[in-house]
């Protein structure tokens, strides 16, 4: 009996497709900030007082994500140097 075929990646392979997965969240990622940046503009045109509250909540949430945009791209340099040099 032969065994079956070998269908599971090598470290190789593993590490680069998380890299992709890391680079398509940080795009995902930083096209939300633009939206985010994009209606923080939009309320702070309008004088309104009322805005102020929801600008707030909008640069917290925006920092929150460029935040995890900035350990996402450490995260990615880290692995593509160990990518680099292994594979």
């Amino acid at each position: 009996m032969n065994p079956p075929p070998e269908t599971r990646e090598s470290g190789c392979e593993m590490m680069r497709r998380i890299a992709q997965e890391l680079r398509g969240s940080i795009e995902a990622a930083e096209a939300h900030v633009r939206e985010l940046s994009s209606r923080i503009a939009e309320l702070e045109s309008q004088p309104d007082p009322e805005n102020e509250l929801e600008i707030r909540a909008l640069v917290q949430a925006r920092e929150v994500v460029e935040k995890r945009i900035e350990e996402e791209r450490a995260s990615l340099s880290t692995l593509e140097d160990v990518i680099s040099e292994n594979c």
